[in-house]
This record gives structure tokens, C-alpha cells and sequence, in this order.
């Protein structure tokens, strides 16, 4: 009983803190740690009919804690229990959540998913207990490894490493305890155990690093040598003819309040002219920026609900630019230090004068973030204010699911009148056969999202290359180049959805940035333009079809190549399986598996993130490799001395500890004759080559320990060989993965 409650205490809490970073706040640890003890008192009974009784009841008073259901009522049996029906209910609505909310989610806006969250702890805690009880190292270390990487599949969001050397610490934890036979042993496997952990983070954080897509600036001011920075100064409208990194990044901005990420958006390009997207704002009010925004028609009925807001407050470090950035659709500032402000269309905010270092502001945000369920089912229905969102130069383009609107488009290209829009002929057909099979927008937005990030061969460069003569630089850039930075991405999705039919705009400003020290550090290497498309209910809503940008998993963008969105459109008959999503012929089943092999999915953060089985699959191949390597160097390490007496005892403990992981009961005290008639009699083999030539070299004259040493390798080497091939593959895995040699004495 000692041995499996103390093997379950940090497997346990590593299970529960995994699966509570799906909420993004915990003021109800009191439920959590309830419902982990509650799993753990069936395994403390002695006997196994015990355990499943115990098992059953903690089960259904953990139900009644985490999904808040009395398990008696006073109403009359009717067919279905009083308790059982409530309680599948709101299992079956918290479940459901999980597709439709973004995580991570609030728990108070959300009671049925926080309790399906705490039955999972439970779930997995209570296997993981019965598994440590019945002495079951193996079952337990998968359940450990499912249990604390099923929620890193479903939000991939900050210190995924922590969490990977976590589980890889809590899997040795438990191998070892069930395993060694004595304390002694069990710190040997420790010190192993470390070693391999270290080793394993250490690899894990040393990949190359992705650098952000970023935006144009006009001018940059360096470091003084004697002064702070001054910042840098932006140029907002679009420019596709190159940008230039500077080798010292400076941070302009810190925003504290929200923990999920979000971009931080400064100001909207609204218009596309004949060949760029520009601003294109009419102001509304000039005043001092206290208290809320002029109400925009364009957004939902409950973009009102204060209770729903995301307050930021924002400290100018060293943004020299008039924009006020915020998250999303602000509807509050609380800005009286800036001074006079111009308000104007949509949500956008600009300071009579430049922002200065050390001004702080606080601003209140609409911040939508439907799952791709729901989305899947929105249809088209846009309101008058919309459609100046679907403008293309001076033409106004038919609304998405208008009868006819196909035959339209195709007039305009044949119309003298029309021939602005003549160079983009070649782009309008690209997004009408991505979207060939869309019946709601979002399917077309995913389509032509999903394209450009991963399936269309495109690349992130940052010097793209001259247009061709006779096409615009977006025009060329769908048709031909398919090289270019955010802007391009950004401006040919917009202009692509506009030629569908969809409201779209550009968007610019910054990516989250890092957070650190309770705050959003943003720099300007974070600068950045990406896609905003207005839904029916819900306003305008991210996307980001650039490159290595973010994922569902990261809540600043709304599809991102997310093999959910994918599935939800399907299940939504947003496309007919047998169409094509690319025109390279891509099915939307051939998409799933691309998403789930990694192919499209961008570091950290993904989809939700990989799949389950993949994750599971790497996790326990990549524990099984590091072990290895860690058995393997403990036994060259052993041979690296020119004693032969020496090197006879480190052939000897090879073969003890071959023995002990195929095992059989190996002592430290065992001769070489013990372990002999051990081979012989239980393996079938003979070992009287080795064990006299190991003799010979420990035991013999000097002058003949040298070559008795080298022949009892290759006698070593020879006898081994022969063993495994009498070993199955079932026993060949375990004695590769048992710990029992680490603790043997050379």
C-alpha cells in the first residue's frame, strides 16, 4: 500500500496539471485534488474484487463532484434514473464544448467542459492507481503517457518541454519503483533516470527556431550609444517590393491581462485598389478616448456583454507610430494619457500625436473565438454594411451563394469597362477551384487558408522576386512566384475570398509576442499582417495564411490548417469528399492525413495539434531510444581500460545484466560458473566457451589474461547472438526496455 500511494502521488498531479492547462484560470483546485484522492482509494484496498467494487462507487461519486449532480433526487422513476439522466447530459454538453470552444476555455463560462475536464483526471488517475496496485509497470506507463499527452494534443500552448521531461520522469518514476527489488537499486535507476531526462530536454530544446513573418517598416532608429531606443515608426499600408530584418530586435510593447494569445492589431486595410490594400477608415469621433467605442453595426449583439471583454493594458516601450494597437475588436479605452484621439470604422483608434515611450493605456476587447463546428454550419447572410467588403477596385462583387454570381464574374472579364480586373482573372479561377466544393464560407475560407499555408507550394521570402511584366505583384505572386513575406499572403487570401464573395479585410499589427514575467513582451520582429473575414453572429474573426504562423491550437487565429476544421466542414457537408480542395487534386481525406502525419502543422502549436497515437508513438519510441543509449554507454564505458582483468568483469556484468532484463533473479555475488549453469539451464545454450575464456583472463596467469580478455568478448558476442535468436520479439522488447541492469553492482 506504501509503495503504491507514494508511485502515484507525482504521476497523478502530472495528469492533473496537464489537463487544467486547458482552462486558463483555477479558482476550483479544491474539486481537482478531490477528485485525484477519490481516484487513488480503490487501489489502496488489498484485494482485486475489492478494487473493482471501489472502483465503481469512486466513479460515481466523482460524477456527482465534477458534473455538480445530486445522486438522488425526489422525483418518481420514470424510465430513466433522476440521477442518470442530468448526468448524461451535461456529459454529453461538456463533451460537445470541446468541439465548439477554443481552448483554452474559461471553466465559469463553461461548468460542463470544466467537469468533463475533472472526470477525465479521474479517469486516467483511477487507471493509473489499479495499474500500480496490480504491479503492472507497463500498462502504467501508457495510461501515464495517454493520460498527460492527450491534452498536449488538444492545446499545445507554453512549456510543452516542461510538461514532455514531466511525463518522461514520472514514466521512469513508476518503471523503477515497480521494478527495482531494494532501495539500493531503485537510486541507481534514478541517477539513470536523471541523466536520460537531462539528456532528452536537452535535445528537445535545441532545435532551430522559427523567425516571425513580419512587417514593412519606412524607417528604423538603432540603439544610441548613450540612449534608450526611440522606437521604430510604421508604414501600415501594404508593400510588396521586399523587407529587411534588423539584427537587434526591440521590444515595443507590454501588455498584461490576457494570458491567451492574441494579435495585436493596429489598424485594418479595408480598400484594394487596382493593384495594393490601403486604409481606407472614416472617422467618427475626435475626443479624449475614455469610455466606449462608437457602436459598430457590423458587430453581433453580444459583442455588448462586457462580461465577455478581454482587458489589456498596454505600456508603449518603443513604438513610435500614432496607431493605438489592441486585441482584436476593442469596444473600451481608458486612454486620457494619450491625449486627443481620432476614432474611426472599424474599432481603429489613432493618437493626434506619435505614441511615446512609458504612455500606458487600457483597452477592453471583443474576442470571438467560435470552434470550427460551429462555424462549418454559418451560412451567408450579410447586411448591408458588409458588402462594401466585397469591393474589388471600383466593383462590387456578388455576395457568396448569389444565383448566377459565377456567370457574372465571368461577364466582367469580357466588359472594356472592366479591365482593371482583367490581370486577376487568373487568381479568380484559382479560389473558384479551391472553393469548388464549399457550401458555407467557412469551407472557402479554410480552402484557400489551408492552400497557401501548406498544400500550394508557396515559401516565405522576405526579398520575393520582381512580378512579371503585365501582372500585379498579387496576381503574380498566386500565379507564378509564390515566394513572398505576410503581405502577400495576406493580401492575395483577402482579395480571393472578396472574389468569392466573402467579406474580408487585411489586418496589421503584431503577433502575441512572448510571454514572460505575467506580461506579452512584443517586438518589432513580431510586426505582422494577416486576414480578418466577417461571419454572420460572431464579426470579424482571424486568420493567418502565412506560413509557420498560428494554429487552432493558439487562439489568435480561427482556422490555420487544423485538421478540426477540416473534419468539421465535412461533417457539415461544407464539401463533397470527392471534389478538390488544391487543384493539385488534393481530397479532403488526403488533407486529414497530411494534418495528421505533421506535414502542415507549425511548431508548437498545432491544429489542435498532432494526433494522439502519433504523440503517444513518439513519446515512448523517443523514452525507448534515450534508454537505450543510456544502457549502451553504461556498457562501453565499462570496457574502456586495457586491464584484461577488468575487461573480463565488465564481460561478465554485460551478460549478468542481459540475464536480468530477460528476468531472471541476478545477484551482484554470482560467479561466472553460476551464471554458466544459469544460461545453460534456463536459455538452452551453452556458455563454457565464454565462462573459460572470461575465467582464464580474471583468474590465470598475466601473460595469458590479455588474449583470454579479447576472446571472452568475441565469445560474449557469439553466445548473445545466439540467445536473441531464440528470444521472441515480445521478450527482446522487454529486456531492451527493463531498468533491472542499470541496477547491478560491476
Amino acid at each position: 500500500m506504501r509503495r503504491t500511494l507514494a508511485l502515484y502521488a507525482v504521476p497523478a498531479a502530472i495528469v492533473a496539471a496537464a489537463w487544467l492547462r486547458l482552462e486558463d484560470r483555477h479558482d476550483d483546485g479544491d474539486r481537482a485534488l478531490l477528485v485525484v484522492v477519490l481516484a487513488l482509494l480503490p487501489a489502496l484496498l488489498p484485494r482485486a474484487w475489492q478494487r473493482a467494487a471501489g472502483a465503481v462507487a469512486a466513479t460515481g461519486a466523482a460524477a456527482w463532484v465534477a458534473l455538480d449532480v445530486a445522486p438522488l433526487d425526489a422525483r418518481p422513476f420514470d424510465g430513466e434514473h433522476a440521477y442518470f439522466g442530468p448526468l448524461l447530459s451535461r456529459l454529453r454538453d461538456g463533451t460537445r464544448d470541446f468541439y465548439d470552444v477554443s481552448l483554452p476555455f474559461d471553466p465559469g463560462g463553461h461548468p460542463f467542459m470544466h467537469g468533463v475536464l475533472l472526470l477525465a483526471v479521474f479517469g486516467f488517475c483511477l487507471a493509473l492507481g489499479l495499474a500500480l496496485a496490480a504491479r503492472l509497470p507497463l500498462p502504467a506507463a501508457a495510461l501515464l503517457v495517454v493520460g498527460g499527452g492527450w491534452p498536449a494534443t488538444l492545446y499545445a500552448g507554453g512549456r510543452g518541454t516542461a510538461l514532455g521531461a514531466a511525463l518522461l520522469v514520472a514514466v521512469l518514476w513508476v518503471l523503477a519503483g515497480l521494478r527495482a527489488p531494494s532501495v539500493r537499486r531503485l537510486g541507481a535507476a534514478a541517477v539513470a533516470g536523471a541523466v536520460l531526462v537531462v539528456a532528452a530536454t536537452a535535445a528537445a530544446t535545441s532545435g532551430a527556431i522559427t523567425r516571425d513573418a513580419a512587417f514593412r517598416w519606412q524607417a528604423w532608429d538603432f540603439y544610441d550609444r548613450t540612449a534608450t531606443p526611440v522606437g521604430v515608426a510604421y508604414v501600415w499600408d501594404a508593400n510588396y517590393t521586399g523587407i529587411r530584418f534588423p539584427e537587434r530586435k526591440t521590444v515595443v510593447l507590454r501588455v498584461r491581462g490576457p494570458k491567451r494569445a492574441h494579435y495585436w492589431r493596429a489598424t485594418t486595410l479595408d480598400i484594394f485598389t487596382s493593384d495594393r490594400w490601403i486604409e481606407g477608415l472614416v472617422p467618427l469621433r475626435v475626443g479624449v478616448a475614455t469610455g466606449g467605442l462608437t457602436p459598430d453595426p457590423l458587430l453581433p449583439a453580444r459583442a455588448r456583454n462586457s462580461s465577455a471583454w478581454v482587458e489589456q493594458e498596454i505600456e508603449v516601450v518603443s513604438l513610435r507610430d500614432d496607431h493605438v494597437v489592441a486585441a482584436t475588436q476593442p469596444m473600451r479605452f481608458e486612454a486620457a494619457a494619450l491625449g486627443t484621439v481620432f476614432e474611426l470604422t472599424g474599432g481603429v483608434v489613432r493618437a493626434q500625436h506619435r505614441l511615446r515611450q512609458g504612455q500606458a493605456y487600457t483597452v477592453w476587447s471583443y474576442a470571438p473565438s467560435p470552434g470550427p463546428a460551429v462555424l462549418a454550419r454559418v451560412e451567408a447572410a450579410y447586411p448591408d454594411a458588409a458588402l462594401r467588403y466585397l469591393d474589388v477596385g471600383r466593383t462590387r462583387l456578388l455576395p457568396f451563394g448569389t444565383r448566377g454570381r459565377e456567370s457574372g464574374i465571368e461577364a466582367l472579364f469580357e466588359d472594356d469597362r472592366y479591365n482593371a480586373l482583367w490581370p486577376y482573372e487568373g487568381l479568380y479561377r484559382t479560389a473558384l477551384e479551391l472553393a469548388s466544393g464549399a457550401a458555407t464560407p467557412y469551407a472557402a475560407v479554410v480552402a484557400i487558408e489551408t492552400w497557401l499555408r501548406s498544400t500550394g507550394g508557396f515559401v516565405y521570402d522576405e526579398l520575393p522576386p520582381e512580378p512579371a511584366a503585365g501582372l500585379p505583384p498579387l496576381a503574380d505572386f498566386v500565379e507564378r512566384s509564390r515566394s513572398g513575406y505576410c503581405q502577400q499572403f495576406a493580401g492575395s487570401m483577402a482579395l480571393m475570398l472578396r472574389f468569392l464573395g466573402i467579406p474580408a479585410r487585411v489586418a496589421a499589427g503584431f503577433t502575441s509576442g512572448e510571454y514572460r514575467d505575467g506580461a506579452w513582451v512584443v517586438t518589432d520582429h513580431n510586426a505582422h499582417a494577416w486576414v480578418e473575414v466577417w461571419f454572420p453572429g460572431y464579426g470579424w474573426l482571424t486568420f493567418d495564411p502565412t506560413p509557420a504562423r498560428g494554429t487552432l491550437a493558439s487562439p489568435y487565429t480561427t482556422a490555420s490548417d487544423s485538421a478540426d476544421a477540416l473534419r468539421a466542414i465535412a461533417a457539415a457537408a461544407g464539401f463533397d469528399r470527392n471534389r478538390a480542395l488544391d487543384p493539385g487534386g488534393g481530397t479532403l481525406d488526403r488533407l486529414l492525413r497530411e494534418r495528421s502525419k505533421g506535414r502542415a502543422a507549425a511548431p508548437g502549436a498545432g491544429g489542435r495539434g498532432p494526433g494522439l497515437v502519433p504523440l503517444v508513438a513518439l513519446t515512448l519510441g523517443g523514452a525507448a531510444a534515450a534508454l537505450g543509449l543510456v544502457k549502451l554507454a553504461a556498457r562501453r564505458v565499462r570496457y574502456l581500460t586495457r586491464d584484461p582483468r577488468r575487461l573480463a568483469g565488465a564481460a561478465r556484468r554485460e551478460l549478468a545484466g542481459f540475464l536480468a532484463d530477460q528476468g531472471l533473479q541476478i545477484s551482484d555475488s554470482q560467479s561466472l560458473g553460476d551464471l554458466r549453469a544459469l544460461v545453460e539451464a534456463r536459455l538452452g545454450v551453452s556458455a563454457k566457451g565464454f565462462a573459460a575464456a572470461a575465467g582464464a583472463a580474471r583468474f590465470g596467469p598475466p601473460g595469458g589474461a590479455a588474449p583470454s580478455a579479447r576472446l571472452a568478448r568475441r565469445e560474449l558476442r557469439a553466445l548473445l547472438r545466439v540467445v536473441r535468436a531464440r528470444l521472441s520479439r515480445l521478450e527482446r522488447a522487454r529486456g531492451f526496455l527493463s531498468l533491472r541492469s542499470l541496477g547491478l553492482r560491476a
